[in-house]
């Protein structure tokens, strides 16, 4: 089992991101960014030979700490193939250049010599986790989960598989571990199946479709007054699941619209989610075919249930006609890679159900999702009060201008020797800038404080707490 974060502080976990307003307090003259990764012009994983035709964006990509190296393990389709959706593994030593290896694990088209791995075939959905060396039950170490549809005895549902080495599989004698729709017909859960390890709850937690009726309407490609949304559901075994609960729905102003699903990570003590967009009811390109379009917006909890929805488009399609990515830009995965974050999305050439899908990616400064601006008009904002742990703060900003830092106390007032006065002006670009004070950079930690920044020309992405400072020696 991986470990769980103890969280007896609001600011217990970090980094402490300003994604969602959940750690401010007062905030004036600063506005909101929302930061789109930049893409690579050609995708990483792209279509070969027949078990390979389709790469999916149902994805997990790890970094095994010992040696850098890469790792991926998602969904390909194989149209008219046998089996048509199959699990692939893919290896590389900068997460750009990926080596496909010859497992010869799985027949294919009447050859084993491809980088397929032995799970269980013909399923849509793809959340895996590695729980370490260390677990009791080496046997179980990987777990999967994915979304059958065809059991004869059990019906279609949540399934999940074990393996001792991410390359064999045996599916659960139980499955479906949640089956698909309820005793009175709703929809339980659907074919979007995403996930990761939550060390705040120390719990799984997965991000799923569901679908509602009751819509106006008919989404080009599903049933008259049905739309698909997104639920989430948790477990503490991976095989109990709690019946999921609708997270995210439809906004009646925004056309026919539809969720593909959303991914859950959790950064520092907030919970985000990847929450793909579908548009069904218009085309890629201006007059052309009404196939689908897709983009990845932001999602933000504070307890992992109760999530809001941020409209603005962080992955978006590439609208050249021709483009790989041309009708969908949908997201996959995230590894932070030094001061970057790797993003692994899938590009859709055409549209939802018609046209070629291969897997992009875009680099993104690290947690550099959204900021709080300010221009040469001084901004600033203000944290809610709480014991503040580990004596030392940095920050992550582009400050063009400065930025200042100060302690506050519960009435308000500056704590002395933490003031503004006190601050050394930050400068420049970094992910982790020391902020330090004249009279210490060491703040006391058995006090309810709040932080303040005061601001400049620059975009604020958030703030740490630690024991050092990256520029301490000891």
């Amino acid at each position: 089992m991986q470990s769980v974060s103890p969280c007896n502080s609001l600011y217990c976990i970090g980094p402490h991101l300003f994604i969602d307003d959940g750690l401010i307090s007062i905030s004036s003259g600063l506005t909101r960014t929302t930061h789109m990764p930049v893409k690579r012009t050609d995708p990483v994983l792209r279509r070969g030979a027949s078990w390979h035709l389709q790469p999916q964006w149902f994805m997990r990509v790890a970094r095994d700490m010992g040696s850098g190296q890469f790792r991926a393990w998602y969904n390909v389709k194989n149209p008219g193939g046998e089996p048509s959706l199959c699990y692939a593994y893919a290896e590389s030593d900068d997460g750009i250049v990926w080596r496909l290896p010859d497992l010869g694990l799985v027949d294919v088209d009447g050859t084993s010599a491809n980088n397929l791995i032995d799970a269980p075939q013909g399923h849509f959905g793809l959340f895996m986790v590695d729980d370490g060396p260390e677990l009791s039950d080496a046997s179980r170490r990987y777990k999967m989960a994915y979304f059958e549809q065809g059991l004869a005895d059990n019906g279609n549902g949540l399934c999940v598989a074990f393996s001792a080495d991410g390359m064999r599989f045996s599916a659960f004698d139980g499955n479906p571990v949640l089956p698909q729709n309820a005793e009175d017909g709703s929809n339980v859960i659907s074919d979007i199946i995403d996930g990761c390890w939550d060390p705040i709850a120390g719990r799984y937690l997965i991000g799923c479709k569901i679908e509602q009726s009751g819509y106006p309407g008919r989404p080009h490609h599903h049933a008259q007054g049905w739309r698909r949304c997104v639920g989430i559901t948790a477990s503490r075994d991976f095989l109990s699941w709690d019946k999921p609960r609708v997270i995210v729905t439809p906004d009646p102003g925004n056309g026919v619209e539809e969720f593909y699903g959303l991914k859950p990570i959790v950064r520092g003590n907030l919970y985000l989610g990847f929450l793909r967009v579908l548009r069904d009811d218009l085309s890629a390109t201006p007059g052309g075919p009404v196939e689908g379009i897709g983009w990845t917006e932001l999602a933000t909890s504070r307890d992992g249930q109760h999530w809001t929805r941020h409209q603005e488009t962080f992955i978006d399609r590439d609208v050249r006609p021709g483009s790989w990515d041309h009708a969908m830009a949908w997201y996959a995965d995230c590894v932070t890679v030094g001061d970057q974050e790797y993003i692994y999305y899938g590009g859709y050439s055409a549209g939802h159900k018609v046209g070629d899908r291969e897997v992009g990616l875009a680099t993104l400064r690290r947690n550099g999702f959204v900021s709080r601006d300010a221009d040469a008009t001084r901004g600033t904002l203000r944290t809610p009060p709480a014991q503040l742990p580990g004596g030392r703060l940095t920050v992550n900003a582009m400050a063009r201008g400065e930025l200042r830092a100060r302690l506050v106390d519960a009435e308000g007032q500056g704590v002395p020797g933490f003031d503004w006065s006190d601050c050394v002006p930050v400068r420049g670009d970094s992910v982790s800038h020391p902020v330090e004070w004249r009279g210490g950079s060491r703040f006391p930690r058995d006090r309810i404080l709040s932080l303040e920044f005061s601001m400049d020309r620059t975009d604020l992405y958030g703030f740490d707490l630690a024991e050092t400072h990256p520029h301490d020696n000891n």
